[in-house]
């Protein structure tokens, strides 16, 4: 056994110490290395899950803005149209409780089956929106149900004014707005007071 050992021996005597620090230097900068490489590692799998997490949330907005631009062209083609019945909903409020004539009942009942089909597709669209807009949506159908009412022979809740249901729509417009200019990763500044003309 000592002869195995010998030729070690021999050549550790051998080694000088220069040979030494080169050895140690080499076996240092290989620790440091596989230390670099490991956090080199952790540190690509975390920014690859922060950019995971930013790019879903970057595509969860573009839904949102999708679908806030989808419930705004309904809001505001619903709004068109009631505009448009509004003065009907007047003589229907004057006639009632007598019967209308038929081409007047018609319309009426036309425009409740067009408010149900716009609420159905409102809720549809429910999941995409966010609370400020869905606040604000919810406000403008109270003030426009308050027509169906009418239409259906209830006056309990009174009739908006023409002004009402524009500051509705207006608030509406607002707040979607202020949603989408906020961008995905800030919360909307919505502001209390709003003009119409």
């Amino acid at each position: 056994m000592r002869g195995a050992a010998e030729p070690h021996r021999q050549v550790a005597e051998r080694m000088t110490d220069f040979q030494q620090d080169i050895v140690k230097i080499l076996l240092d900068k290989g620790l440091l290395g596989l230390i670099a490489i490991a956090f080199g590692y952790y540190l690509s799998r975390l920014l690859e899950h922060y950019r995971a997490r930013k790019s879903y949330e970057l595509f969860v907005w573009q839904q949102r803005v999708d679908g806030i631009r989808r419930m705004m062209e309904l809001v505001t083609s619903h709004y068109e149209a009631l505009t448009g019945f509004y003065d009907v909903l007047d003589r229907l409020a004057e006639k009632y409780p007598e019967h209308l004539n038929e081409d007047e009942a018609k319309g009426a009942y036309a425009f409740i089956e067009q408010y149900g089909e716009f609420e159905r597709k409102i809720k549809a669209l429910t999941p995409l929106l966010t609370a400020e807009v869905l606040q604000a949506a919810s406000r403008y159908v109270d003030e426009t149900s308050k027509l169906t009412d009418i239409v259906k022979g209830k006056f309990d809740r009174g009739k908006p004014s023409r002004e009402d249901l524009l500051w509705a729509l207006a608030r509406f417009q607002q707040a979607c707005g202020a949603v989408i200019a906020a961008g995905p990763f800030a919360q909307p500044k919505i502001e209390q007071g709003c003009s119409v003309s």
